[in-house]
């Protein structure tokens, strides 16, 4: 066990240690009014005073030390954070090297550049960082990842009475006030008896001074030194004046008469005669009665308990005028144990996802608006024999439900998932997931971050083989992390679509081969189990497969008279706006890059388990449909092919037209690559 007692200010331990004295009563909280805590030479902030509270109370414990971090925005529109303390005992030039690590890997991002501009007036480490960066974010992961924030424990063992003992704030104050009084009485002691025996030297130096004849006579008489101390000794002097000075000394006998003790004589023996002007005379008068007063104190001071802590208060005070400085650590009540979460920057996130368990998360803003009908831009790079099986767009900040090809779902949150590159090929989800060898993720979605919503929410799912399912979204709010069973699959089936819907939505599930059928989410009845295989929801043909699922918003107006409206028009200007204002379309997507949207109108209602209706023609030009799913006329697009490659496009750059078409060129793809990934940008998550 090693004693760890932190630096304090001198100033507030001697405060302190007054106000104990003052009042042994007094409490360990109101011992920390003077002494509020540590105070480190290289100052920062100390935070979470109630660990301070439980150290000074037991006398262990540990505390949390924040460097100062200030915000500077600069002229340019950027901001930079400036370093201006950092934590007791931590090498700046160490600390620097860290910093700068993690923003190469990227662990830290938005820092531009980091410099020491450090002098003698203080420290001053300067981080610029990029353009809409949020300085905040960047401050939460240099308190979380580096040791601008560190800890320092508390382990006051003290060695008392010869024994270790762990001593709290007021009993190791008790212990030092004990140690002055003892030191303090020890020292008025020895003061004392240098007084007395100084003063006793001086009265035997006055009384020869007033026998002065008969002294020289004595030791002129004397054969020798010995002879001359013993006829001093022997012999009883009168005296006069002496006896007034005699009197200020309480431990001398005054009277008529004075016998020279052998101290006495030796410095009488060994007086320079200069001592016998009337100069000398006086100044062993004016000594004597200085030591006199001396002696009156020290005597005083011994006899009164009170008066030896004044002087030990007056001492301690005179300490503090002399060597007290401003304290330089600052004590708050921050927020101590956050969230990681918090150090990471909300935005728009695009996650991909490959046929053999590659992930990676992107920045949206990386993937540029182009015109339909491009080659894209490489979005991922894929080894031999993988593809891209799903894109994702949301929030950092929102939890991400993996539906395995087993049934079982796990919940990752988006910002944990790796961050790469365009161009980069991810990681492996079987180092971010607790999956099989023989499993894989066969569909991704997120969750809505306000889990008071989940209440009101549904969860349908959808398999390749046609069957459909609703649960309670509550049902999935606590997944361990090993992971929970979500749905019982055929061996040959799998998840093709997990997506959230509330009871006035519709449900459309779309085939490769160019089938669609709609259905009220209301009329799917609620399963209360999670491990039943679930009902029909569309009937399939040879070798066709469910390949989208998507949900939409219900609407009261008729089909055939919303199409004849938007055809030829309306004398009602109210009902066209309606409409117009509930118009939606259903994007889809082919594997050759060809799509178009046509509008939700034309796409009827029916009851679940029908063969569906057309809902793009699949011919040799088109392929099957890799795609389908509702969005807007503002809406933007990100398709993706098996070759990692992506574009991003606006949906209203492609072609209106009816179901049983074959539509527009979207993405021009290469021979032998196909389009296996479309989604709609959400963007309302921020």
């Amino acid at each position: 066990m090693a004693t760890s007692i932190p630096p304090h200010n001198l100033g507030e331990i001697i405060d302190g240690t007054i106000a104990y004295i003052e009042n042994r009563d007094i409490t360990i909280s109101q011992l920390m009014k003077k002494i509020p805590g540590p105070d480190f030479p290289t100052g920062g902030v100390i935070i979470a005073q109630d660990n301070l509270k439980q150290g000074y109370n037991k006398g262990r414990g540990s505390i949390k030390i924040r460097g100062e971090i200030e915000e500077e925005s600069l002229k340019n529109g950027k901001d930079r954070l400036v370093i201006k303390s950092i934590p007791y005992q931590i090498n700046k030039s160490v600390l620097n090297e860290r910093i700068a690590e993690l923003a190469r890997d990227k662990k830290i991002e938005g820092i531009s550049d980091i410099r020491d501009e450090s002098n003698i007036e203080g420290v001053r480490v300067v981080i610029d960082l990029r353009r809409n960066t949020e300085p905040e974010t960047v401050k939460r992961q240099l308190y979380k990842l580096t040791s601008v924030e560190s800890s320092f424990g508390f382990n006051t063992l003290a060695i008392v009475k010869g024994k270790p003992k762990i001593l709290n704030l007021k009993e190791f104050i008790s212990e030092f006030v004990d140690f002055r009084e003892i030191t303090l009485t020890k020292r008025i002691k020895f003061d004392l008896n240098k007084a007395l025996e100084r003063a006793h030297i001086l009265l035997g130096i006055s009384v020869s001074v007033e026998n002065i004849d008969a002294i020289i006579k004595i030791i002129k008489n004397s054969e020798t030194v010995e002879a001359a101390k013993k006829s001093l000794i022997s012999k009883k002097w009168k005296i006069n004046k002496t006896n007034k000075l005699i009197k200020l000394i309480s431990s001398e006998k005054s009277g008529s008469s004075y016998t020279l003790s052998e101290n006495q004589v030796i410095s009488i023996l060994e007086l320079k005669l200069q001592k016998l002007t009337a100069f000398g005379i006086n100044e062993i008068e004016v000594e004597i009665k200085k030591l006199a007063t001396m002696i009156k104190e020290y005597e005083k001071i011994l006899k009164s308990k009170k008066e030896l802590f004044k002087v030990i208060v007056d001492e301690l005070l005179k300490i503090k005028d002399k060597f007290s400085v401003k304290r330089r650590t600052k004590i708050t009540n921050a927020v101590l144990n956050y969230n990681i979460e918090e150090t990471i920057q909300k935005e728009a996130v695009v996650i991909t996802i490959t046929h053999k368990g590659y992930i990676k998360r992107g920045s949206l803003s990386s993937v540029k608006t182009q015109k339909r009908g491009g080659k894209g831009k490489a979005g991922i790079k894929t080894r031999d024999e993988d593809y891209v099986v799903q894109n994702l767009t949301t929030s950092s900040h929102a939890p991400i439900l993996f539906f395995s090809t087993q049934g079982l779902v796990y919940k990752l949150k988006a910002w944990k998932i790796p961050q790469g590159t365009a161009s980069s090929k991810g990681k492996t989800l079987f180092n971010l997931l607790p999956l099989k060898n023989h499993q894989s993720i066969s569909s991704i979605m997120p969750l809505p971050e306000n889990e008071t919503e989940w209440k009101k929410l549904f969860v349908v799912f959808a398999t390749s083989k046609g069957k459909v399912r609703k649960n309670s979204l509550e049902d999935f709010s606590n997944i361990q992390s090993t992971g929970k069973i979500a749905m019982k699959l055929d061996s040959d089936d799998t998840i093709i679509g997990v997506k959230i819907c509330r009871e006035d939505q519709d449900i459309i599930l779309s085939t490769k081969l160019g089938k669609c059928i709609r259905f009220m989410s209301k009329k799917l009845r609620i399963f209360k189990g999670r491990s039943s295989k679930g009902i029909k929801g569309i009937e399939l043909g040879d070798s066709d497969k469910v390949i989208s699922l998507s949900v939409l918003d219900s609407t009261d107006i008729n089909p055939k008279i919303a199409k004849k409206i938007l055809k030829n028009g309306s004398d009602d200007k109210n009902k066209k706006s309606e409409v117009i204002a509930k118009q939606k379309y259903i994007l889809s997507i082919t594997e050759n890059g060809f799509g178009k949207r046509t509008s939700f109108y034309d796409y009827r209602v029916t009851n679940r388990g029908g063969k569906g209706i057309i809902g793009i023609d699949t011919s040799s030009r088109n392929g099957n449909v890799a795609a389908s799913f509702p969005v807007n006329e503002g809406d933007e697009v990100i398709l993706s092919t098996d070759k990692g490659k992506m574009i991003r496009c606006e949906v209203k750059g492609i072609r209106v037209a009816g179901r049983n078409t074959q539509g527009v060129r979207i993405f021009k793809v290469t021979d032998g690559e196909k389009v296996v990934s479309a989604i709609k940008i959400e963007e309302n998550f921020i």
